[in-house]
């Protein structure tokens, strides 16, 4: 049998998530844990006839073959399981160390674990009773504070309207959740709000609320929510005097505070948001202070002015003029500069105050007499509270942070705060990204990725893992486990100088390097050998059949700046933000950090993570597809690429993306033919690339390079068709391998005449080879009426023999009839291999000279062969005879 489990005290999460869990596995039995708390088990009670709840006095006598572990990542063991007992874990909090490798684990970052389930159950299509709806929503209700804790997330708010959309009952979920206290609980909630004081740790204000009820009172858990609730902290520690020792209850609603790491400094236990812990042989007042005593060395925040700043800050000098301070703006967007003499920061420049200036013709005066004067900075370890702060405090939207000697090293805007604040954070759990990079990379890869790390960080630099491999890691492991999408993409970024990583890295583990000093880019050029050095020095498995990087670029962080439509731009040394800002699409802005400190971390400023979630496809500002018109091709092709093979569920274009698209297409005509090709290859590399070329018709892309070129009906079916030729019994030695793109080009082409062909080909720069093979598809084209008669074999040869693979690729998908794709079969499997056994040596020792008379024999001799004219070299030697002596009789010179 199968079972769902859960943790101890279940709450309405705990309970809803193994009701979803049971609806998704029918077959898996969901036991109570043996204790509920109070109106957990109230609720339970009064609906048990409507639930499939088991308790675990009522399990049969069956081994247990599989336990499905959900709210938790701590199993409770049962009879009937054994070291043989598959396990699954669904959970939200943080990835725990030291668990069994052989278990299958999913972690996903949302505010009840119920809502990871509730987004299955509607991809399922399950239905739900109006009680099973309402204890899921409990659930979502109760770990998210009805929607309002700052750990919610969308998907949380899409599975409650979804849960409500199924009858779930508001007024059922309102009576469980503000549930009455009992006497003694009230009156023991009382004393705690009398004690409670609260302090700031970090930047973060934090409760501690002490009482004593030598009566056992039950669900202390319940009073320290009423009183985080209450009084709102970062965190609330309850310690409650039970006479024969002290209870510890934490909550906590942000990551900086992790309470189940305090509570395990006590002998408990729990997760970063809640834990408990019984203290002994202490007094309560012994406690408070040993608490208070603990908390600094705990509270640790995750998200520092390090992780939100931006490095390569441009400042101003105070004698700069307000004309050359507006030229700076306008070329690098931002909406202050700090004003810094001395090495020190004196003021800030804002937008507005230029503006203002401008418009009262103030060009030539001086920044320092329009600058908010003031040394207001912070340290790149102070909290985001601390930040937060000194915003508030002093109106600046830009904060300098400086070094310990008060350098100017940085810079956090409004901007960035704004969005760490609004739940869109910029850096995203590592634990579970970190998992996810185990498993998705050999391991010597993953050892190399943590070394570079660490050597960028020795070079007083940061390195990110950035773009395409990001994205595709993510796609993979959380937005869909089903998707099957290899992490090919490794490329790096280095705030700091990639040139001297690159040369550290070849140095410490061979290889060879080439540098580009005016971009700052690396190049590392590896060989097997090099990856079995790695291996061997970082302790790591020798690479085996993996498919590892045989070249590795390491890029400076860089802004760019468009002088014109169109054109490629300027490119200056910057941060990671400004670098990831120089991306096409929000969900290829996504980055993460390898130094030790912060590995697995992920950068989103852009709100790549929530677009990727939403399947959507969104440009950074209105101007890219201006900027960079190809970038339409690109936002085609990666609409079309992600589908799920469950649901069959794309990407989708966001409307305003769509639009600026639309108005954009003419734009195309300004770009080179090169980069519109690369953009035309990439699409035809793709897996099914006729969505891409319909989409691309649709929107009229295709017309801007021919006004006939087109993917219609029959294009569709032919690039379809097209696949099918890899395959035996057609092309037994061609494989997975072989090559489509020129095939599927061919027949995008198929329908245009031969200078409307060319036409293409000129505007995309094609090689003179590929327009030679697009010509020679024409040609047999025209052949295809003759092809689609019963013809013998020899005249099927003589009207494919020049044809290449790639040629009867695409021509065996265009034939217009069975019979002329069986012809085409034929001559690609056996009838180009058929040829004589005499060769032109056999002929000259027949006494004919070298010449033309060579090849009509020979060609005779084929064509008997084919169309079973001689089946012996014996008939083939006769055949020879006859036609030298119809040679011979008509005076050939060449006898």
């Amino acid at each position: 049998m199968d079972l769902i489990l859960t943790h101890d005290n279940a709450d309405f999460d705990a309970l809803a998530s193994q009701l979803a869990a049971h609806k998704l596995m029918p077959d898996a039995l969901p036991v109570l844990s043996n204790r509920l708390n109070r109106n957990v088990r109230h609720f339970t009670t009064l609906y048990w006839d409507e639930l499939p709840f088991l308790r675990p006095k009522d399990l049969p006598k069956e081994p247990v073959g599989k336990v499905v572990v959900v709210d938790t990542q701590t199993m409770q063991t049962l009879r009937g399981m054994t070291d043989q007992t598959e396990v699954q874990i669904i959970d939200h909090h943080d990835l725990r160390d030291g668990l069994n490798p052989e278990w299958k684990i999913t972690i996903e970052p949302t505010g009840a674990v119920t809502s990871i389930l509730c987004e299955r159950l509607r991809e399922e299509r399950i239905p739900l009773t109006s009680i099973e709806a309402t204890a899921l929503l409990l659930g979502i209700y109760e770990d998210t504070g009805s929607l309002s804790y700052g750990s919610t997330t969308p998907r949380d708010v899409y599975a409650a309207a979804w849960l409500l959309e199924r009858g779930a009952l508001l007024d059922v979920v309102t009576d469980f959740l503000h549930y009455a206290l009992a006497e003694d609980q009230l009156s023991l909630f009382d004393d705690l709000q009398e004690s409670a004081e609260t302090f700031e740790v970090e930047g973060y204000p934090v409760v501690i609320a002490a009482a004593s009820a030598p009566e056992l009172v039950e669900e202390i858990a319940t009073l320290a929510h009423k009183l985080r609730d209450l009084l709102d902290p970062a965190a609330v520690f309850v310690l409650v005097d039970l006479g024969h020792h002290i209870q510890l209850v934490a909550r906590s609603t942000v990551d900086a505070i992790d309470v189940g790491q305090i509570a395990e400094y006590f002998g408990g236990g729990g997760h970063g948001r809640a834990s408990a812990a019984i203290l002994r042989d202490m007094s309560l007042g012994d406690a408070r202070q040993a608490l208070r005593d603990l908390l600094p060395g705990y509270i640790h925040p995750t998200l520092t002015v390090s992780d939100l700043m931006s490095h390569g800050v441009q400042t101003l000098s105070p004698q700069t003029k307000v004309k050359d301070a507006a030229r700076q703006m306008q070329r690098y967007g931002f909406e202050g500069f700090p004003v810094v003499e001395g090495g020190r920061v004196i003021g800030l420049l804002t937008r507005r105050a230029v503006d203002r200036a401008l418009g009262h013709g103030l060009t030539g005066v001086r920044i320092d007499q329009l600058m908010d004067a003031g040394e207001v900075t912070v340290r790149p370890g102070e909290s985001i509270a601390t930040l937060q702060q000194t915003m508030m405090i002093t109106g600046w939207g830009q904060i300098p942070v400086v070094d310990e000697s008060g350098a100017i090293t940085g810079v956090v805007t409004r901007t960035d705060l704004i969005k760490h604040l609004g739940h869109n954070d910029s850096v995203s759990r590592n634990s579970t990204v970190t998992h996810a990079l185990e498993l998705a990379l050999p391991e010597v890869l993953l050892a190399l990725l943590r070394t570079a790390g660490r050597l960028a960080d020795e070079l007083g630099g940061s390195l990110y893992l950035v773009g395409g491999g990001v994205r595709d890691l993510l796609l993979s492991t959380s937005v869909d486990p089903l998707l099957d999408i290899p992490v090919i993409d490794i490329d790096f970024v280095v705030e700091g100088d990639a040139i001297a990583l690159t040369r550290k890295l070849k140095n410490t583990f061979g290889g060879e390097m080439r540098s580009h000093a005016r971009f700052g880019t690396g190049e590392w050029i590896l060989t097997a050998q090099t990856w079995r050095e790695i291996a061997r020095q970082l302790d790591a498995a020798e690479p085996g059949d993996e498919e590892l990087p045989m070249r590795i670029d390491f890029v400076t962080a860089r802004t760019e700046f468009y002088d014109e439509p169109t054109v490629l731009p300027e490119v200056e040394r910057s941060s990671i933000k400004a670098d990831l800002h120089r991306r096409d699409f929000t969900i290829n802005t996504l980055a993460i950090r390898l130094d030790p400190r912060h590995f697995g971390h992920i950068l989103d400023f852009y709100g790549g993570k929530a677009d990727l979630r939403e399947r959507r496809i969104r440009v950074l500002h209105s101007l890219s597809f201006v900027d960079d018109p190809t970038r339409i091709l690109r936002a085609v092709r990666f609409e079309q690429r992600f589908r799920s093979p469950k649901t069959q569920r794309g990407f989708e274009i966001e409307p305003r993306t769509a639009e600026l698209m639309t108005h954009a297409i003419p734009l195309l005509d300004r770009v080179t033919g090169d980069r519109i090709k690369h953009e035309i290859e990439q699409s035809l590399a793709e897996r099914e690339p006729e969505r891409v070329f319909t989409r691309l018709s649709d929107l009229g892309v295709l017309g801007r390079l021919h006004p006939d070129l087109a993917c219609d009906a029959w294009t569709k079916s032919a690039f379809c068709a097209v696949r099918r030729t890899i395959a035996p019994p057609l092309w037994d030695e061609l494989g997975d391998n072989f090559d489509l793109e020129l095939p599927y080009f061919a027949l995008l082409t198929y329908h245009l005449t031969r200078d409307a062909i060319h036409a293409v080909c000129d505007r995309l720069h094609v090689r003179r080879r590929t327009v030679d093979t697009l010509d020679l598809v024409q040609v047999i084209r025209s052949r295809m009426p003759e092809l689609s008669e019963p013809i013998p074999p020899s005249r099927v040869y003589n009207l494919l023999k020049p044809a290449s693979d790639h040629v009867l690729a695409a021509v065996w998908a265009a034939a217009p009839t069975a019979l002329a794709r069986d012809h085409i079969a034929a001559f690609a499997s056996r009838y180009r291999d058929v040829s004589p056994a005499v060769d032109g040596r056999a002929l000259v020792e027949y006494g004919l000279k070298p010449g033309p008379i060579f090849g009509t024999i020979l060609d005779a001799l084929r064509d008997a062969w084919l169309d079973g004219l001689v089946t012996t070299p014996e008939d083939e030697r006769r055949l020879l005879d006859r036609l030298l002596a119809d040679f011979r009789a008509k005076g050939n010179d060449q006898m």
